[in-house]
């Protein structure tokens, strides 16, 4: 048997591009192949990333599940099965609901190289048309002299023959392709297996050409090479692991279940790499972040209270006798705390006879006393042994019970504002300084680095920034040196990259998450997870909040919220939050447009017009960026996306032309588009305005239009009020 060769690539490259069961071609174009799972380094992750990473996967796979199961609701004569929807692996052992396997049946490693081997052997001659197919590497290497110009099976004239590899193969939404050949597969239901049907003509020849004249390549056909009689109208194949799924069930009425479609290998139809990233703070906010696990539900509350400003009502002395019981680390903090609230009683009931020159002293006793009692109700929260008791508002109380059910991780508002906080800690608000530079560094507040090369000019630069930022509607902008991330590949689809591939001849299909075909590691048969982390610069941005406020009430939605003292616009932007599914698949277009969608949609478009001219500036592609939003807190970040050494473009970027690209960013070319009125008229997006490559969009260029930035005369394309409405940029200019 021939042995697949190896090929190396960029992590990035092989975690993605390369990524097992992919079509590719080297440089030059010459030359088809398909990758195959290979075991890479092992890699060792701290325990929140590895169990975030099963988490993700957890909720994607359950989500995809669920929704390529409900595709067909209404066709009780056409039911999608369960093995229809994910890869065998990924069903509990009664073949009927989502189960993910633990965690001992993958591998986790980094891509370090990744075998290939030549597909399809499908051949094909370029002068006469004849048709050659193998079924392994070794019996195209034991025939490989009669693809030669010398040797031409032509039966009716033999020429010059002119071999090339067919470039054209079957795919399914099950995932499986098939290299072309005259025949089919097909269900025998007295043998109750799939079979291989390999059809002559009825001359008796079993050589054929193949008919290439249709510009459509689904209309290609064999042709009998001794007699020219077309073997069918078209060719067709079907697909063997749905004739296997559905097998007594097969029947005419299901052939649109099985029947593959003709593709280039070369086209995006033709594989989908699943993955998935996350901001990785390792151990650095573990106590954060370990209130969004189930079961932490009651200091989930209580981050969100604190955080957005919502009311709480105070402690009892019952509560902290509750709180503390049974808990031998906190018996000598109920024993200071009694003590303190017994001396507060008792120093009250005496002030009331007091003399007025002792009250002074007494009130300087009792104010000890009090301070005394909260730095214990301080430090008992801290830890975590006191949860206030919150009375959030219903809504906001829904959407946090149901998070898991309404959104992806990369959409959860709340998850969000976990992240959000937890960057704050680890960066944002952090002053002392690693290797003479600190992690993050507003644009208007320089440090050395950044500051220009005469230092006299800082303040004017600062005073510059500052006054570009207002008028931009920002709030602060800055550089992170060091925004860690963690992504990750574990499996592909085929046709089409969402769970449901739409009115496919006339009915909806279920499209199949497959994992990666196992690799041997150690004499075990694991399923790889190809894991890539990176730690690059970012820009930090966030938006006034006095300016969002005022722009969305503009826009008149109906589920506008109003904020009571004290609270942040947090408060208000999570008890609006609407679903967002992994896919975003079910966004309604609507006259009553949600008000959510609308500030998702201003932070996604700001992020994608600002990632714009980050290239531009920096000499950076786009698709070297990326993103990541923070929907409660007004906030986005955009880094610079890849595993090679970070050359500081970010910073350059700044040092180099800072204010120069903020001040484009106010030009009114800035938001305009090549396509016009067209786009305006269709939401105010496409590709050559604000839509970005699919690597660095979070959310598959969806909820963006330019009208929320300027007023173009158009709304966004979920608004179908048809009246335009002012941007953002509008309102801060003002």
């Amino acid at each position: 048997m021939v042995k697949a060769k190896t090929m190396n690539r960029s992590r990035n490259q092989l975690a993605t591009a390369y990524s097992p069961e992919s079509f590719f071609t080297f440089e030059g174009g010459v030359g088809a192949c398909i990758a195959h799972s290979s075991a890479g380094e092992f890699i060792e992750l701290p325990d929140p990333t590895l169990d975030l990473i099963f988490e993700r996967m957890n909720e994607l796979g359950r989500a995809w599940f669920n929704a390529a199961s409900s595709g067909r609701i209404g066709e009780p004569k056409k039911p999608i099965l369960p093995a229809q929807c994910v890869d065998q692996a990924l069903l509990d052992p009664t073949r009927t609901e989502f189960q993910l396997p633990g965690q001992e049946r993958f591998y986790l490693c980094r891509p370090s190289h990744m075998e290939y081997t030549p597909a399809p052997l499908t051949f094909v001659c370029r002068t006469c048309g004849m048709f050659q197919d193998y079924e392994t590497i070794a019996e195209l290497d034991k025939n490989l002299e009669k693809l030669t110009s010398k040797h031409c099976p032509n039966p009716k004239k033999a020429g010059q023959c002119d071999w090339e590899q067919l470039d054209v193969i079957f795919v399914h939404w099950s995932g499986r392709w098939e290299a072309a050949f005259p025949g089919q597969w097909h269900w025998n239901d007295r043998e109750a297996k799939v079979v291989k049907r390999r059809d002559n003509c009825v001359c008796g020849s079993y050589q054929f050409k193949l008919n290439r004249r249709s510009a459509g390549i689904g209309d290609w056909f064999f042709e009998c090479a001794a007699c020219d009689k077309p073997l069918s109208q078209k060719w067709l194949q079907n697909d063997r692991d749905t004739l296997r799924i559905l097998g007594p069930a097969m029947g005419p009425d299901r052939l649109t279940d099985v029947r593959m479609q003709a593709t280039p290998y070369r086209a995006s139809s033709a594989y989908y790499v699943r993955s998935d990233l996350f901001i990785d703070f390792k151990d650095g906010s573990k106590q954060l972040l370990t209130r969004l696990r189930p079961g932490r539900e009651a200091e989930l509350k209580d981050f969100v209270a604190k955080q957005y400003g919502f009311s709480t009502q105070p402690f009892t002395d019952e509560d902290v006798q509750r709180g503390c019981e049974g808990k031998v680390e906190c018996a000598k903090d109920l024993a200071d705390y009694l003590a303190a609230s017994e001396h507060i009683r008792v120093v009250e009931s005496q002030l009331e006879n007091c003399s007025t020159e002792l009250r002074t002293t007494m009130s300087g006793f009792l104010d000890l006393a009090y301070n005394n009692r909260q730095r214990i109700l301080d430090d008992l929260r801290q830890r975590q042994i006191l949860l206030p008791k919150v009375d959030l508002p219903k809504a906001v109380l829904s959407n946090l019970e149901n998070r898991q059910s309404m959104f992806a991780s990369k959409f959860d508002p709340f998850r969000l504002a976990v992240e959000h906080a937890a960057l704050k800690v680890t960066r944002l608000d952090v002053e002392t300084r690693a290797h003479g530079k600190k992690p993050y560094v507003s644009f208007t507040r320089l440090d050395e680095d950044l500051a220009p090369e005469d230092k006299e000019n800082t303040d004017q630069v600062q005073t510059l920034t500052s006054s570009l930022l207002d008028k931009l509607g920002l709030e602060d902008m800055g550089l992170i040196r060091e925004f860690d991330l963690c992504r990750f590949s574990f499996g592909y689809t085929r046709m089409e990259s969402t769970p449901i591939l739409r009115q496919k001849r006339g009915i909806d299909m279920p499209v199949r998450l497959n994992l990666f075909p196992p690799v041997k590691q150690n004499g075990r048969t694991r399923y790889p997870i190809y894991v890539v982390q990176q730690s690059n610069e970012a820009l930090y941005v966030r938006l006034k909040e006095e300016l969002v406020l005022e722009w969305l009430s503009g826009l008149k939605c109906s589920d506008m919220f109003t904020l009571n003292d004290g609270e942040k616009i947090g408060a208000g932007i999570l008890g609006v939050a609407q679903s967002m599914n992994p896919f975003l698949d079910k966004l309604p277009q609507t006259t009553t447009p949600p008000v959510y969608f609308y500030l998702y949609t201003l932070l996604h478009s700001y992020s994608h017009l600002m990632m714009k001219h980050v290239s531009e500036y920096s000499g950076l592609d786009l698709g070297s960026l990326g993103e990541y939003i923070f929907p409660a807190d007004l906030a986005f970040v955009i880094y610079r996306n890849g595993t090679t050494m970070d050359l500081g473009n970010l910073s350059s970027l700044w040092r180099n032309s800072g204010t120069a690209m903020l001040t484009s960013m106010l030009s009114s070319k800035a938001t305009q588009c090549g396509t016009g009125s067209l786009c305006t008229v269709r939401g105010g997006a496409c590709p050559d305005c604000v839509m970005m490559p699919e690597t660095s969009c979070i959310a598959s260029n969806k909820l963006l239009s330019r009208s929320v930035l300027r007023s173009i005369g158009g709304a966004a394309r979920f608004d179908k009020r048809g009246v335009p409405i002012d941007g953002y940029l509008d309102i801060a200019a003002r």
